[in-house]
């Protein structure tokens, strides 16, 4: 007899629907789908932090500030190395909601304390608890997304999610960032302007924090995962990456799921800083940037649907291959840009965020079909660790 199960409608007559696995109920959903709007855009908001703290409560040279940005993400990087497989070991056993709540406080801990460090060292310390918050947030956000949808309607719940994720980020971009101009215009100082700025922030990890905590699924999903020794949860999730498929998904978070981080970390920091160049004072520099990065943003949220439709009508192998050719395509037009401010460059701009939108629900589909329940937690941790090499790798070279 086969379970019960919700579906969720998006157009008229299920052209474009996501069916859920037995025993996931529409409160769980819509609680993951909070979690998505949140989590992906109150991340992208380190890198006005880091920007501003290094420009204003630091005082550092325009000149330095990308070898700093670039160490800082290589720092947070090797913690996310260390954090991501225990993280889904840790959530194989216990439950994906206590993981992510614990990562969101950990992020908001981490705003609150950004714009209290009085030099490199404790801002050093303070992006480690950040990357420690982002990667329990992440990894959860990842697998709760493969756990709730069945295989046939994978692409579309991925594409739910994208569109939440990118949606987060304009509104990050277009209403957060704006808030330290905004409270500069109030008579503050510029310190405080931005402190104030990521506290709010912080309040918002805490807020979704709470969601997650009471409206995602109780425990794991299935109870034997529980009795699964640690050591054997391990070999079982790097044994699976023996297999051809696992290593391509592999593969693709190597390159997918550094795109984010690297468009929202090194391309705020050129807008900034072709602003500053420009003559802006930090906060205007940092509201002229957030415009290249809504604009990156938003054509990867009107693609989502359709790349999520497509997704789900080809092979997923296919898939994976056009989808990264996409975002190639994305990344190399970057070399035709002189002026990252200039109107004329927009429409490369938006291919970029096409390709990485392309690369990411291709990499995380594939993930969450091939993934088996019982190992996902495992698995997705290495597909992290993938993730955190690319971004290591390519950090460390970016920004000198």
């Amino acid at each position: 007899v086969s379970e019960s199960f919700q579906t969720l409608n998006f157009l008229p007559k299920g052209k474009f629907k996501v069916d859920l696995v037995p025993g996931v109920s529409k409160t769980n959903f819509f609680s993951i789908c909070y979690g998505a709007l949140t989590t992906i855009g109150l991340l992208t908001f380190i890198s006005y932090s880091t920007n501003y703290v290094l420009l204003e409560n630091l005082a550092y040279e325009r000149g330095q500030i990308g070898t700093i940005v670039g160490n800082l993400q290589v720092i947070a990087e090797i913690a996310l190395l260390a954090i991501f497989l225990p993280v889904g070991l840790i959530a194989d056993k216990i439950g994906r909601r206590q993981v992510y709540s614990f990562g969101m406080l950990t992020m908001g801990l981490a705003y609150f304390l950004y714009p209290l460090a009085t030099g490199i060292g404790e801002l050093t310390v303070y992006r480690v608890i950040y990357a420690i918050g982002m990667g329990s947030a992440t990894g959860m956000l990842g697998t709760v997304t493969a756990d709730y949808p069945q295989n046939h309607t994978r692409g579309k719940m991925i594409a739910v999610t994208g569109i939440l994720n990118a949606t987060g980020v304009i509104i990050v971009s277009l209403v957060f960032a704006r808030l330290p101009k905004n409270f500069a215009d109030m008579g503050f100082d510029q310190i405080t302007a931005g402190k104030y700025a990521m506290w709010i922030v912080a309040g918002m990890c805490i807020i979704t924090a709470i969601v997650v905590a009471f409206g995602l699924q109780k425990g794991t999903p299935t109870e034997e995962q529980k009795k699964i020794p640690y050591l054997q949860q391990i070999k079982s999730g790097l044994a699976e990456g023996r297999k051809p498929r696992i290593q391509l998904v592999y593969a693709s978070a190597f390159v997918a799921r550094a795109d984010l981080v690297i468009i929202g970390t090194f391309l705020v920091l050129w807008g900034t800083m072709a602003g500053k160049d420009m003559g802006m004072s930090t906060a205007e520099a940092q509201s002229a940037a957030r415009l290249v990065f809504v604009t990156s943003s938003m054509s990867a949220l009107v693609a989502s649907p359709v790349i999520g439709y497509l997704i789900d009508k080809v092979d997923r192998i296919k898939a994976v291959s056009v989808c990264m050719a996409i975002a190639a395509a994305g990344y190399l037009s970057m070399f035709f840009v002189d002026n990252v401010l200039s109107s004329e460059v927009r429409p490369l701009f938006m291919l970029l965020g096409v390709g990485h939108q392309c690369a990411f629900f291709a990499a995380t589909t594939l993930l969450g079909q091939e993934a088996p329940k019982m190992k996902r937690g495992a698995i997705v941790g290495v597909f992290n660790l993938a993730g955190a090499a690319g971004i290591l790798i390519s950090t460390g070279i970016g920004g000198r």
